[in-house]
């Protein structure tokens, strides 16, 4: 078998419309399931759903309850979730016969359609990214995602400057095969370094239609140096993006307290605490700045906004003694997008454009996992 072609995204509507003169009601069969394409489908319909016909017009949105089975999952891989789906979709009519439509087959990702894209938008892109043009850090390595079903193979290629001339070598070429039919291989990450080298420009192959190109500029060091983040974009895939400007850290903390009796036979300890905390714990929260940024990641700086699952990469020494174990040199932070509003800026206007972003740590300082 072969991975479904056909990717939707799950945050928005994917509707299952069926249209007849006579018809009164539909009746939808629907699988929804992770693992194996063959092995782990369910021998039983997930959810069984039922739509009245209005004007002989049915319509269910599938999604919704699709996107209960998937949650995408990050590892220094960062590894993309998807789900299976499968819809079989039976028309009733007024005279109470019936037709049995030919089941159909998607991969459900994590993603969303804006509302220019119309209504049951699904993935043409192959190259899981809106920007063209990848702005990173120097001597960084950066993880592309790309959908597998028909990808083929990579190259690494290096720029150089001949006589006025810009040309590009290839310094790395890898034939890729065929995914597995498992949610697991949907989606594959590509690196762009190798031994040591860095790509300025990575080419994609496919089976099925032209190669596609995406070049990587990169920034030089500063003084703040560089921290990763990493978010779910709008296709459903992890996405990273440098912050090379300054990096604050903060601490905030809440507590419940109660007033408790004290006194004893008449007299009471001074030393005690009248009102006591009941529980107290807190959590850290970090202001990161983009340094100067190019117009053409504001796409990228909007999925931000919208991703509703971010992590951030930390060095330790950013998190000031005291705060965390030095066991390690970076850890990756579970962080909530704090910041609500983002003043899109242009060249014209803005001339120089950075971008402040608030976070906050998805879990508590002192640990309250039960």
């Amino acid at each position: 078998m072969a991975l479904p072609t056909n990717e939707i995204l799950l945050r928005s509507p994917y509707w299952v419309t069926k249209t007849d003169t006579n018809l009164d009601y539909i009746l939808t069969d629907l699988r929804v399931w992770i693992g194996d394409l063959s092995s782990d489908r369910p021998n039983n319909a997930t959810i069984k759903l039922r739509s009245t016909a209005l004007n002989g017009t049915a319509s269910i949105d599938i999604a919704e309850l699709a996107r209960d089975f998937v949650e995408v999952a990050f590892s220094i891989e960062e590894e993309s979730s998807s789900v299976f789906i499968e819809y079989q979709v039976t028309s009733v009519y007024s005279d109470g016969s019936s037709t049995i439509h030919t089941a159909e087959e998607l991969v459900g990702l994590d993603g969303y359609g804006t509302f220019t894209d119309g209504a049951n938008f699904s993935i043409s892109d192959k190259v899981l990214m809106s920007a063209d043009k990848i702005h990173s850090y120097t001597d960084t390595n950066n993880r592309i995602p790309v959908l597998a079903n028909t990808f083929t193979g990579y190259k690494l290629k290096e720029r150089t400057n001949v006589n006025g001339t810009i040309q590009y070598h290839t310094f790395r070429s890898v034939s890729v095969s065929a995914p597995s039919d498992n949610t697991e291989d949907v989606i594959t990450y590509v690196d762009t370094s190798y031994q040591g080298e860095y790509a300025d420009r990575v080419v994609f192959e496919f089976s099925d239609g032209p190669d596609i190109t995406k070049d990587i500029e990169y920034q030089d060091c500063n003084k703040h140096g560089v921290t990763v983040c990493y978010f779910v974009n709008r296709f459903g895939a992890v996405q990273q993006i440098h912050f090379s400007g300054r990096f604050n850290v903060s601490l905030s903390s809440e507590d419940s307290k109660y007033t408790r009796n004290i006194l004893e036979n008449g007299s009471y300890n001074e030393f005690k605490h009248q009102e006591r905390i009941l529980h107290k714990n807190g959590k850290i929260a970090m202001e990161l700045n983009t340094g100067w940024v190019p117009e053409e990641d504001n796409d990228t700086f909007i999925e931000l906004m919208m991703s509703e699952q971010v992590w951030i990469n930390v060095d330790a020494d950013k998190l000031g003694v005291g705060w965390v174990p030095k066991q390690s040199s970076t850890y990756t932070i579970p962080v909530n997008l704090e910041s609500k509003n983002l003043d899109v800026k242009n060249r014209l206007n803005d001339k120089v454009i950075n971008y402040s972003f608030k976070f906050k740590a998805s879990n508590d300082w002192i640990n309250s996992v039960r």
